[in-house]
């Protein structure tokens, strides 16, 4: 039952990102939901199941952002590793550890995006993706606590933790 309600949140997170915040913001970039979620999700159920779940929502964002496929995929993998690693102890410390591993996690999953870009073909500059990245991580910060205390209510529903890998 939590993972059937985790997906319909992620999916709808993953329109919201995609679709419904860009049309409506006034900045020009939006928090990373997707990402956040799937770094609280990783560190309270594990590397192994924040992968399962990282590898087919980035397919929907390439799909729904029209960027080329799997690059979301594949920026989303070491965000899973990251939250893997952080391990569940790290964040029950409180939510100033997983806004900092927000914080690495964001310019890790833009520098592989980056990377994905430039083997398609496309040019970017350096100073304009690093400036994205910072920007992009501290608007993803303000969301850590929504998505913490969420992924927290969900995992206490009770459905058995996948093994901490």
């Amino acid at each position: 039952m939590t993972r059937l309600i985790f997906a319909l949140v992620i999916a709808t997170l993953a329109f919201a990102q995609a679709a419904l915040i860009p049309a409506v913001n006034l900045l020009s970039i939006g928090p990373n939901f997707v990402l956040v979620l799937i770094l609280v999700w990783s560190a309270e159920r594990g590397m192994a199941e924040g992968v399962i779940w990282a590898f087919p929502v980035g397919i929907l964002l390439d799909l729904l952002a029209l960027d080329p496929l799997g690059a979301n995929a594949l920026a989303l993998i070491p965000v899973a590793v990251i939250g893997g690693l952080a391990r569940r102890r790290v964040f029950h410390s409180g939510v100033i550890i997983p806004m900092l591993l927000v914080l690495g996690a964001t310019i890790v999953h833009q520098g592989v995006a980056s990377l994905v870009e430039i083997t398609t073909g496309s040019s970017l500059s350096l100073l304009g993706t690093a400036r994205l990245a910072i920007l992009t991580a501290l608007l993803n910060v303000t969301v850590v606590p929504f998505l913490y205390i969420g992924a927290a209510a969900l995992d206490r529903l009770g459905v058995t933790r996948a093994s901490r890998t």
